[in-house]
């Protein structure tokens, strides 16, 4: 047993680079999220035009005539006309608050985000985006024809941020 090599290791961890490393994936997530949501707003697939208050007059029948003895003129309805609103440029943002923890999301602050990315049956006013859509992001989600987007540009960036 008197031939046994004894060999002394010291691991020196550089601590500055791990740091710079760990900061780079931070910072590369945040820029990943914000190409994902240029690339759907770019892809012109979030609904856009705005929700609108249209007032209607609603007649009776001609020569209707009301309780006090006048003639019927009508009534104003409002119905409220959903499109979309400003969802696409200003009620969808990026939120990097928890990106510390490795989170960060594309939230759409309208009441009526949800109503229109779950239901692609609606019929989408085609104007302004002309792939519009419910569902918007199928295409940047496993399974998709984008699927690999964030992946390969979540690599980009911090390759290019590290000089990895």
């Amino acid at each position: 047993m008197s031939n046994l090599i004894n060999v002394i290791s010291v691991v020196r961890l550089n601590l500055p680079k791990i740091r710079q490393l760990t900061d780079a994936q931070i910072t590369a997530l945040e820029q990943t999220v914000e190409a994902v949501h240029t690339e759907v707003v770019q892809a012109q697939v979030m609904p856009f035009d705005d929700p609108e208050v249209v007032e209607k007059r609603v007649y009776g029948k001609r020569g209707q005539f009301a309780k006090n003895g006048k003639e019927y003129k009508g009534r104003i309805k409002k119905e409220i006309v959903h499109g979309g609103g400003h969802l696409q440029n200003d009620s969808t943002f990026v939120d990097g608050s928890r990106s510390k923890l490795g989170k960060v999301s594309i939230v759409s602050s309208t009441p009526y985000a949800r109503r229109l990315y779950f239901h692609p049956e609606y019929h989408f006013d085609t104007g302004e985006n002309p792939n519009a859509r419910g569902r918007w992001y199928a295409d940047w989600l496993p399974g998709g024809k984008e699927a690999d987007f964030a992946t390969d540009t979540f690599k980009e960036i911090y390759r290019r941020l590290t000089d990895v």
